[in-house]
């Protein structure tokens, strides 16, 4: 497959701002959510069950596969199309968006990883039922790299001369988010470099991808967050400016808080998470807040049973 979606949508986009007659700062102005530190700090994360939706949250990030309502496709260029089973979260979109105040709601996905239990696995080149794991080479032509350490998750070859066999895929999960009714996105698993994927991947080649996943967001008209990451020197200068906001894993726990900075200073939210059990909540709450982010300390992986907000 090759990603050809991208200057489509650019098109489109321009098309409309060309007829409707949207010129100068109101042109240039994001059509996406872009929340500042603050404005969206009573929110959470759940990806996992059980699911508790029944606090009147100002933003909840979800499992873009659990809100899929029965009859959900992924569509391909080629005309080809995946269906995707009915998901436990099932029209939760448009309840949650029926509530005032209408919460914002981010749909999670993996960008840059495998899962074997998506229905779309089968496309993904070098899929099969025993792939070569560490220490073993990925096989020759395969996309599909060594484990994240979250079982049946594997890293993508997000290189630039390989993503373009599989970034179809990838995109025919924004495109499913944008028909769900997503606000925005939290594209996951793009920091392979430094945890030892099975591909000579360099950090010129994972902030171009982590650009190329923010473009794809932008492009269907969806807010897009920076998902780790952070800890690469130089990552978040270079990339602040294509997210709209950040979502740092155990910042407190792993003393990186202050990478995020960048995004504060340009007044992005930073949505910052650490772990139940492997830090202090107070402490970790203290860190959060000091760096002026939305925090949170969350179970893992994060479900509707635990949350202690920051």
């Amino acid at each position: 497959m090759v990603g050809v979606g991208t200057n489509n949508y650019k098109y489109l986009l321009a098309l409309v701002l060309a007829v409707s007659g949207c010129t100068g700062a109101e042109a240039n102005a994001p059509e996406w959510w872009t929340p500042s530190p603050g404005e969206a700090a009573d929110w959470d994360w759940q990806i996992d069950e059980p699911y508790d939706l029944t606090a009147p949250r100002a933003m909840y990030d979800l499992d873009l596969f659990e809100l899929a309502p029965k009859g959900s496709r992924l569509s391909y260029p080629d005309g080809s199309s995946v269906e995707v089973p009915e998901g436990a979260l099932a029209g939760e979109v448009e309840r949650l968006h029926a509530r005032t105040p209408r919460p914002v709601v981010i749909c999670y996905l993996d960008t840059g990883a495998y899962e074997d239990y998506r229905p779309d696995a089968h496309l993904f080149p070098g899929h099969r039922a025993d792939i070569p794991n560490r220490p073993a080479r990925p096989e020759h032509g395969s996309v599909i790299g060594w484990d994240t350490g979250w079982e049946g998750e594997r890293w993508l070859d997000i290189r630039e001369g390989s993503r373009e066999r599989f970034a179809d895929i990838v995109w025919a999960r924004l495109d499913l988010a944008r028909t769900l009714g997503c606000d925005g996105v939290e594209p996951d698993q793009n920091n392979p470099l430094g945890n030892d994927p099975g591909f000579a991947i360099t950090l010129d080649d994972q902030i171009s991808w982590y650009r190329e996943v923010a473009e794809q967001a932008h492009a269907r008209g969806l807010s897009v967050g920076m998902k780790n990451g952070h800890d690469q020197p130089g990552a978040v200068d270079a990339l602040v400016d294509s997210f709209d906001w950040a979502l740092p894993e155990e910042c407190a726990e792993l003393d990186e808080c202050a990478a995020l900075q960048p995004f504060v200073d340009r007044g992005k939210a930073v949505f910052a998470v650490d772990y139940q059990g492997s830090v202090d909540p107070a402490t970790a709450c203290a860190a959060h807040r000091r760096a002026g982010f939305d925090g949170l300390v969350k179970d893992e992986p994060p479900t509707g049973a635990y949350r202690t907000a920051c």
